[in-house]
């Protein structure tokens, strides 16, 4: 299997309403910590009268950084059970912020280890799990004549396409999950030894399917 890990593959939001708690659960793919502070930030501005923000968050890139908040909640009750939901999944550079709306009744320990453990799983439920591999994104650069035959090949073998720019030339951004040297050597024969390229960096991506 090629370099890669398990990770979340797109935002989800839920709510479950236990014991007229409501409890919101959002989940985002995240590459560094700065991220990941952002978008907690963004859910206390989307939600300023909540009772709690919750969060836990895995990021697995150069180092492996683990945090969670209870933010008010009794000690352990909270990010360390939505910490546990991601690491029993095994997949990282995910972020889970559980917000919650508290409804007049306490759900002591138990009960709150219980909500904020079944909210994050729902949530990671909804925004399914994919292997992120490393891919090599880049440009290639083609006469209009051989545009249909690269897209046909393009597509044939799931390379994501980012962009395209028609000019002098057709210039194509994409994603590689096929080494690259591989790929510009086939996508030159289809060219007649026409084709331009330049390689820019190597980036994790939602594998496509076969």
């Amino acid at each position: 299997m090629k370099d890669g890990y398990y990770s979340v593959g797109k935002r989800a939001t839920v709510e479950l309403i236990i014991n007229k708690s409501r409890f919101i659960g959002d989940v985002f793919h995240v590459s560094t910590e700065n991220e990941a502070l952002e978008l907690i930030s963004s859910i206390e501005e989307k939600y300023p009268d909540a009772s709690h923000h919750c969060y836990a968050y895995h990021i697995d890139m150069e180092t492996v950084i683990k945090r969670f908040n209870d933010d008010g909640e009794p000690g352990g009750t909270a990010g360390m059970p939505i910490l546990q939901v991601i690491d029993q999944r095994g997949i990282k550079n995910v972020l889970v912020v559980v917000t919650r709306y508290f409804g007049g009744i306490k759900l002591g320990a138990g009960g709150l280890v219980r909500a904020y453990s079944t909210t994050a799983s729902r949530a990671l439920d909804k925004a399914d799990v994919v292997w992120m591999e490393l891919c090599t994104k880049g440009i290639i650069t083609i006469e209009y004549e051989s545009l249909g035959s690269i897209q046909h090949f393009l597509d044939k073998n799931n390379i994501p396409i980012l962009d395209t720019v028609y000019e002098d030339k057709v210039y194509i951004h994409l994603i590689s999950p096929m080494p690259w040297k591989e790929l510009v050597s086939r996508l030159n024969d289809i060219c007649n030894g026409k084709l331009e390229y330049k390689d820019l960096e190597d980036i994790y991506y939602p594998a496509q399917e076969a």
